[in-house]
C-alpha cells in the first residue's frame, strides 16, 4: 500500500467514525434547555431558602442521565413559609434521598416564589 493509499484509507476511516459519532447525538430538547437555564440562574441569583419535602412523585419524564421528579416542599426563607412544588431532574438512584421529612437547601426565584431549586442537604 502506497503513501496516497493509506491517506484515501485514513480519511474514509475518519468520515466513518464521524458519521456513526453524529448519528447518536441527541440534540437536547426545549425543555432541557430551558430548565438547565432555570437551574443556572437560580443557582447564581436565587434567594437562600430551606425546603422541607412533603412528597416525592415521578413524573416519566427522562433525559440521558436522570428523571425529572414533581417535588412538594414547605420553603422557609424567602418571605412567609410557603408550599410549592420543585419539578427537579436527579440522577437515578437519589430520589430516596428526597424522602418527606428531608431538608434541603434551596435558591428560589425572587420574583417567582414557584421557581426553586433543590441543591443540598440542610442539616
Amino acid at each position: 500500500m502506497n503513501l496516497i493509499e493509506k491517506l484515501r484509507t485514513g480519511v474514509e476511516q475518519v468520515q466513518h467514525t464521524a458519521k456513526q459519532a453524529s448519528a447518536t447525538v441527541e440534540m437536547p430538547e426545549t425543555g432541557q434547555t430551558d430548565y438547565a437555564h432555570l437551574a443556572n440562574t437560580l443557582a447564581h441569583w436565587g434567594v437562600p431558602c430551606v425546603a422541607e419535602v412533603i412528597s416525592i412523585t415521578a413524573t416519566g419524564r427522562r433525559n440521558a442521565a436522570s428523571r425529572q421528579f414533581a417535588i412538594e416542599v414547605e420553603a422557609e426563607g424567602n418571605g412567609d413559609p410557603y408550599e410549592t412544588t420543585v419539578m427537579q431532574f436527579l440522577v437515578d438512584g437519589v430520589a430516596p434521598a428526597y424522602a418527606p421529612g428531608s431538608r434541603w437547601e434551596a435558591k428560589a426565584d425572587p420574583e417567582d416564589r414557584t421557581r426553586m431549586l433543590l441543591y443540598g442537604r440542610a442539616w
